[in-house]
């Protein structure tokens, strides 16, 4: 096809009677084109899907044609997004990282066309939580099958940091049947603290909070508990057992810890927290004895999610049974450990996203205003959408946040948000999964945050 053009490098350019015509035309195609696009730009609101991100706001990944599981996200400084979790062929699944650009491609700088998968264990392994160190390397958190803690490094191209722990991984096990790491954190020193449960396993209420803190080469830090490692026991009768699933540094070295916990049999879960001196050693001087414990309403409250206010508070993240099922559900914290009044009532919030249905929280971040966004699932079990809500700082929803302060999307008959982070321009993005039909993939949302 033969195209007809006018260049202006011509050294023949057109004449002053053509040049002011073109101008004209110029001016007035401008002026068409932003017509057309006011409308969209004056529609765009906060909670909206990102058009300019992936395809209409979503990123699907299949590894292989496997069954892929996003369980943890975090935002280079660079503004690239990597995700981790498991991917392969049931039972037989292990540890997977995906690297996206800013506007949702996957990085082809990274592992093989943007994806990596590693097997730390002959059986199974994931990783659960990533975080990214000062100098470009990640650092994943999870279980080799559900024996102990795995952490393992990567250099910024996606392959094994060689000069971490055994040949880039560190397995760490607390003389229990089980145990496995739920969330991670950086000191500004470099030393590496991970959290999660350890005990009888995953079907049994006898577990406990699990923590150990590692040295940049991946060694325990003996300094932190005496040994690196160890477990925090709440107390109650019978079957008692707790898990941490959150963990957050103060300003002043402390480290606060969230998750959930079970008196015994015939008492429902509750929110619990726990915060620890530097050296990994209970601090006294909250709740009782360094921990806390929350019923809310009448039935289950598990917690997932943790955030530091500006104001010392500390909100804690997840859902509980409410008339309507399951409810988002918050707790906010004064510094000593007590419900804090001037949030939500009483100390706690919950939502509810429409009427009846199964909302589940999964995990909470803060923006740099105070606001808290929390992302999980909604909809009737088994189908689910990915599910967003925002706060102020004390608890109220949001009404400039999609309808309501609640935003619901979905994109197939099953998906659900596990990790939520934010990117330097305020825009928030999730990790899950979404069912393509035959299985599921690593899938990335990502949402207008103003």
């Amino acid at each position: 096809m033969k195209t007809n053009h006018v260049s202006f490098n011509k050294v023949a350019g057109p004449t002053g009677k053509e040049a002011r015509r073109w101008r004209h035309f110029t001016v007035v195609a401008l002026i068409v084109a932003l017509s057309m696009l006011a409308p969209q730009l004056a529609q765009a609101a906060a909670g909206d899907l990102d058009s300019r991100f992936g395809n209409g706001g979503i990123v699907a990944t299949d590894f292989s044609q496997t069954e892929d599981y996003a369980f943890g996200i975090a935002v280079q400084p660079d503004g690239k997004i990597v995700v981790s979790g498991q991917s392969g062929i049931y039972p037989d699944l292990h540890s997977a990282l995906a690297r996206y650009n800013r506007n949702g491609r996957l990085d082809s700088t990274f592992g093989t066309g943007g994806k990596v998968v590693v097997a730390f264990d002959s059986s199974s392994d994931y990783l659960y939580a990533p975080v990214i160190q000062s100098d470009g390397k990640i650092v994943g958190a999870g279980s080799t099958h559900g024996a102990g803690f795995l952490l393992a490094r990567f250099n910024a191209d996606g392959s094994l940091d060689q000069t971490f722990g055994s040949n880039g991984s560190v397995e760490t096990t607390f003389g229990d049947p089980t145990a496995a790491a739920k969330a991670v954190v950086l000191q500004a020193d470099g030393k590496i603290i991970v959290v999660g449960v350890s005990g009888a396993g995953p079907y049994s209420e006898l577990n406990d909070f699990a923590l150990a803190r590692y040295n940049s080469d991946g060694s325990l830090d003996q300094i932190f508990g005496g040994t690196g490692k160890f477990k925090t026991h709440f107390p109650g009768v019978d079957n008692t057992g707790s898990s941490a699933t959150s963990v957050a540094l103060q300003p002043d070295g402390k480290l606060v810890v969230g998750g959930y916990y079970k008196k015994n049999d015939r008492t429902p879960h509750e929110f619990a927290v726990a915060r620890y001196n530097s050296n990994g050693t209970l601090d006294s001087t909250f709740g009782q004895a360094g921990k806390v414990m929350t019923r809310i309403g009448l039935g289950d409250a598990f917690s997932f999610g943790i955030a530091l206010q500006s104001n010392g508070r500390i909100v804690l993240a997840g859902y509980s049974d409410t008339t309507q099922n399951h409810d988002f559900s918050l707790a906010g914290y004064t510094s000593n450990g007590t419900l804090d009044s001037s949030f939500g009532t009483g100390g706690l919030v919950t939502t509810d996203f429409a009427g009846a249905t199964d909302d589940i929280a999964y995990a909470m971040t803060m923006q740099s205003d105070g606001k808290l966004v929390v992302a999980g699932r909604t909809g009737e079990y088994p189908q689910n959408d990915f599910a967003v809500a925002r706060y102020s700082s004390d608890g109220q929803l949001d009404q400039t946040f999609g309808v309501g302060g609640k935003v619901v999307s979905d994109f197939s008959s099953i998906d659900q948000a596990y990790d939520i982070a934010l990117q330097a321009n305020g825009r928030i993005v999730l990790a899950g999964i979404s069912f393509n039909g035959a299985n599921f993939d690593f899938t990335v949302a990502r949402y207008l945050g103003r």
